[in-house]
């Protein structure tokens, strides 16, 4: 649910925001969210494991650093 609320709140982010950070791939995280919330049989649960494991670690990082004032 987690990784779906992630895609979700994406979408409220505006398009020059999104912009400014291409390194991110929104348009991966919005397309898990659609697969995960209204094609849940499809999902490949290993690959939901290395995102969780790999991926989030990065965006959090990511985000995190786009945060801190400098």
């Amino acid at each position: 649910m987690s990784l779906i609320n992630i895609g979700e709140l994406s979408k409220s982010l505006t398009d020059d925001y999104l912009a400014g950070m291409p390194s991110i791939p929104w348009k991966a995280i919005r397309g898990f969210r659609n697969i995960a919330a209204h094609q849940y049989g499809r999902i490949d649960f290993e690959d939901v494991y290395k995102t969780v494991v790999e991926d989030i670690p990065v965006l959090k990082e990511t985000l995190q650093e786009i945060d801190r004032p400098t």
